[in-house]
C-alpha cells in the first residue's frame, strides 16, 4: 500500500509538500498540486483518516451508548443527539450495550484509545464511579441525573414528573392503579424512581400484583393490562413507562371491553396523540441536544429540564388546540 513518502518520490517534491495538498493547508502552486494529485492516482494513494485523527488527536466522532437501538425512548434521544452532532459537523456512532456492564466498558476503552471524541451514555449499567475514571482519556456526558459525580448532564427530574402525573389522577379519584416498569427496582433508576413516587402520593408500596417489571414493547403492555385487570376488578389506571407499551395496553383494554379504564404513557410520541391517551413527556429531544452541547464544555454542568403530563382523553374532556400545537411541535 503507497504511503506519503511513495507520493513525494513520485511526483519529486518533499513530504511535508505533499502532505499540504493532502491536507488541503497552507499554500501550494496549482501546477504542484496537480502533479502530486496525478502521483496519488497513479500510486492509487488514499490518505489514512484514522492515522491522521490519531495525529491530529481528534476524529470528529462521538459515541452514543444506548442499551436497544430499536426502543422508541431511545431512537427519540439518539435523533437529537445525531441532529446537533451533524450540524457541528461530528458523526455519531450507535454503540448498543443491551445493559451490559462488559460491553460498556468495551466502549469506554474505545474512548481510551480515542476512537472517538467523546462518549454520551443515554442510559448505563455501568457505574458513574466507573465513568468518572475514564474521564481523562475524553468527555463523557449522561441523560440523566448524575448527582454529585463530576459528570456532565442533561436530565429531566424523573421523581418529580412521576410524582406531577400521579398526584394529578389521585386528584381526579383515581387509586386503583397498575404501574409497568422497564427493568428491576434494583438494576433501573427510572423504576426505583416510579415506584418511590406511587408511595409518596398514595402513602404504601405498590402491590405487587399491580407493578409489571421488564416491560419494553407493545405486547408487554397487552400482558400487564390483562395481568391488571385480571387481579383488580376496580382497576381505574394503567401508568405506563412508554407510550409504545401503553397503546398495547389500550388495544388490550379495548379487546376486554374495559375502555373506562384510563391509560397514561410516557415520552409524547405520536402514537399517544393519535390514540388518545395522556403521556408524560421527559422532553427528550431537548435532552439529547444539550447532552452532546455540555460533551466538550470545560466545566462539569448539570442542565435538568422540566417535564410535562400531556392530559388527553378522559383526562382532558376540553384539550385545546395550543395543546396540540405544542405536542405536534415539541
Amino acid at each position: 500500500m503507497a504511503n506519503i513518502r511513495d507520493v513525494a518520490k513520485v511526483s519529486g517534491h518533499s513530504i511535508s509538500t505533499v502532505s499540504r495538498v493532502i491536507n488541503q493547508t497552507g499554500y501550494v502552486s496549482d501546477k504542484t498540486a496537480e502533479e502530486i494529485q496525478t502521483a496519488m492516482k497513479s500510486l492509487n494513494y488514499h490518505r489514512n483518516d484514522l492515522a491522521r485523527a490519531l495525529s491530529l488527536g481528534k476524529t470528529s466522532r462521538v459515541g452514543v451508548v444506548l442499551p436497544y437501538v430499536n426502543h422508541p425512548y431511545f431512537q427519540k434521544l439518539a435523533d437529537a443527539i445525531i441532529s446537533t452532532a451533524f450540524s457541528n459537523n461530528y458523526q455519531a456512532t450507535f454503540l448498543q450495550s443491551n445493559y451490559n456492564q462488559d460491553e460498556e466498558t468495551k466502549f469506554l476503552d474505545m474512548l481510551k484509545h480515542h476512537a472517538f471524541d467523546g462518549l454520551i451514555f443515554t442510559s448505563r449499567a455501568v457505574s458513574f464511579e466507573k465513568l468518572v475514571e475514564y474521564k481523562k482519556y475524553g468527555p463523557i456526558t449522561c441523560c440523566e441525573d448524575t448527582f454529585n459525580y463530576p459528570l456532565s448532564s442533561a436530565y429531566t427530574n424523573r421523581k418529580e414528573s412521576f410524582v406531577n402525573a400521579l398526584q394529578a389522577l389521585k386528584d381526579n379519584g383515581y387509586t386503583h392503579i397498575g404501574l409497568t416498569v422497564s427493568r428491576s427496582e434494583n438494576t433501573s433508576q427510572s423504576a426505583k424512581l416510579t415506584t418511590e413516587a406511587y408511595k409518596e402520593v398514595f402513602g404504601e408500596e405498590v402491590s405487587d400484583k399491580l407493578l409489571f417489571r421488564e416491560s419494553k414493547t407493545m405486547f408487554d403492555g397487552i400482558t400487564a393490562a390483562a395481568q391488571f385487570v385480571n387481579y383488580d376488578p376496580d382497576l381505574q389506571v394503567i401508568f405506563c413507562n412508554g407510550d409504545e407499551i401503553a397503546a398495547g395496553a389500550k388495544r388490550q383494554l379495548q379487546e376486554m371491553k374495559q375502555e373506562n379504564i384510563i391509560i397514561t404513557g410516557q415520552e409524547n410520541l405520536p402514537i399517544s396523540f393519535l390514540m388518545d391517551f395522556s403521556s408524560v413527556d421527559h422532553r427528550l429531544s431537548e435532552i439529547g441536544e444539550k447532552s452532546f452541547e455540555l460533551l466538550f464544555k470545560d466545566e462539569i454542568i448539570k442542565e435538568a429540564v422540566p417535564s410535562r403530563f400531556i392530559r388527553r382523553g378522559k383526562l382532558c374532556e376540553d384539550y385545546q388546540q395550543d395543546d396540540i400545537d405544542k405536542m405536534l411541535n415539541g
